[in-house]
């Protein structure tokens, strides 16, 4: 079951309404579980920066009508911060999957490989990033009342909001049949031991016993097979660390990324009218034709008729 996550937004102190999230756990695990935890805040505070590994009172600092928006950025709040609960940048999983719609929620980066808690979400196919940024979930919940909203706020000349939107709250929803699931087992437990003989309750209580044994082997595996991983995935990404983009390099790589969606629209636009050209049937031989520029000049009729 793919997890769900939700942002509370607000633009200024006004509330703008609730963003449910689906992440793609089964494609991208790795970029699905840090954006869930981030949601929680579960991880507490972050080794590098000493700032809380938590998506909570963070910004959405880029705006652009007809492309994104884009946040994430806790640490500084303006596109240049941000840092994932595995303590430095991971790696892209999944790039097959296309951006081909609105409300797809994806990973932003500084090129490859280099993912940390900025994220975007679309406002249209972005075809020309196919390839280069992980889509890791989308919006099921909130795109129409919400997402729209938010992308109209006006910005200035470096699409900055120019009135703050914050997520004001953020976390995980947790499927209704698992909360009704665990109760009816709670509520299970107090009638089998007062309706069940003595022989039972010792067989039900050697058997309660083995099964913590058996939950807690298996956690300790996880655990060590966890760790494991995240020493594995330190190492990798130290040795493949890319160099830090600076804020102008990164504006210039996004405004670069926009003019190739201009133009991509552009030849698409072009080939839609060529097409239409080619459809048209050719005009009947009676029809008024046009030879040339042709030169007009103005003849006095006065002046003609004396001559």
């Amino acid at each position: 079951m793919r997890p769900r996550v939700f942002f509370d937004f607000a633009i200024g102190t006004e509330p703008a309404g609730r963003v449910v999230f689906e992440l793609y756990n089964d494609t991208a695990p790795k970029t699905a579980e840090n954006f869930r935890a981030l949601c929680t805040g579960e991880k507490g505070l972050s080794a590098v920066s000493e700032r809380p590994l938590y998506y909570k009172n963070s910004i959405i600092h880029r705006s652009i009508r007809d492309f994104m928006i884009q946040g994430g950025d806790f640490t500084k709040r303006n596109g240049a911060g941000g840092e994932s609960i595995y303590g430095s940048a991971f790696p892209d999983e999944d790039l097959t999957r296309p951006l081909d719609s609105e409300g797809l929620l994806c990973m932003a980066n500084k090129g490859p490989n280099t993912n940390g808690s900025q994220f975007f979400v679309t406002l249209r196919d972005c075809p020309h990033l196919n390839g280069k940024h992980v889509v890791f979930g989308r919006v099921i919940r909130g795109y129409d009342e919400v997402i729209k909203n938010l992308a109209v706020v006006p910005v200035d000349e470096k699409d900055r909001p120019q009135h703050p939107i914050v997520i004001v709250n953020c976390g995980e929803l947790e499927l209704k049949r698992k909360v009704e699931a665990s109760q009816e087992s709670n509520a299970e437990i107090p009638s089998r031991r007062g309706h069940g003989s003595r022989s039972r309750s010792r067989s039900s209580d050697r058997d309660r016993s083995t099964q913590k044994k058996k939950k807690s082997k298996r956690r300790k595996h996880e655990r060590k097979a966890d760790a494991k991983s995240d020493d594995e995935g330190r190492k990798n990404d130290d040795e493949k660390a890319p160099r830090q983009e600076t804020e102008e390099e990164y504006d210039a790589r996004l405004e670069r990324e926009e003019q190739e969606r201009l133009e991509e629209a552009k030849r698409k636009e072009l080939e839609r009218i060529k097409r239409k050209y080619e459809s048209t049937p050719p005009a009947s031989e009676g029809g008024v034709r046009f030879k040339g520029r042709g030169r007009m000049k103005f003849i006095d009729p006065e002046l003609h008729h004396r001559r």
